[in-house]
């Protein structure tokens, strides 16, 4: 199992994101420590030397990759092809975003245990959801007006909360995709499945993690 993370320097709503101080250590280092304690073959994807630089300082090995796989438009699927194109020996591999920093190895063992044993095509890391769901024409999605169940009745639905996504080569070159053919589902808290996307977003994980919820 290899273990891939990728980490461009371009960010719209936190500058330099990856690498922004989070309880001491650069955001980008929790996740390392966490995918180093599964395999010591953990590589970062960057277009920043700084990144780079980071992330070899925490253990993790890097890609340079150019420019035109670092834009907004870039598709995670584009930049998977690419580590794989540069680690040839890759076989069974995670794909971890760097901004969920709250994941802990546990549940990557739980993944990792789910696609060893055959029955799944790609395993990924999902927070169950019981929300009642509106659309955009103002109807309900998953419930009826006048007959709103407890929620301990409804219908499960989970959520991808991007922490990891784990697939092999031969079923990410078959179908072109991260997640493809049967799926499987590792469960993870909802208070452990924030991901930083705004400065909001960072002060909450600042207080989970100082609060031990990462372990």
């Amino acid at each position: 199992m290899k273990i891939f993370i990728p980490a461009r320097g371009g960010s719209k709503r936190i500058l330099r994101k990856n690498i922004i101080d989070l309880n001491g250590k650069p955001l980008i280092a929790h996740v390392i420590e966490c995918a180093l304690e599964i395999t010591s073959e953990v590589y970062v994807s960057t277009d920043y030397y700084d990144i780079a630089d980071i992330a070899r300082s925490f253990g993790a090995k890097t890609l340079i990759r150019p420019g035109f796989l670092a834009t907004d438009y870039t598709t995670a699927n584009e930049v998977v092809a690419h580590f794989l194109e540069q680690v040839e020996s890759t076989t069974q591999f995670a794909y971890m975003q760097p901004t969920s920093p709250l994941l802990t190895s546990r549940f990557l063992k739980k993944g990792l245990n789910k696609l060893s044993r055959g029955e799944y095509n790609s395993v990924i890391s999902v927070t169950q959801n019981t929300s009642f769901f509106w659309n955009d024409a103002r109807e309900p999605v998953n419930f009826e007006r006048n007959k709103k169940p407890r929620t301990q009745d409804m219908e499960k639905w989970y959520a991808e909360n991007g922490a990891f996504y784990m697939t092999s080569r031969f079923d990410f070159e078959k179908s072109a995709a991260l997640v493809s053919g049967n799926v499987g589902f590792v469960k993870m808290p909802r208070i452990m499945s924030f991901e930083i996307d705004t400065w909001e977003d960072l002060e909450i994980v600042k207080l989970l993690h100082g609060k031990g919820w990462q372990e």
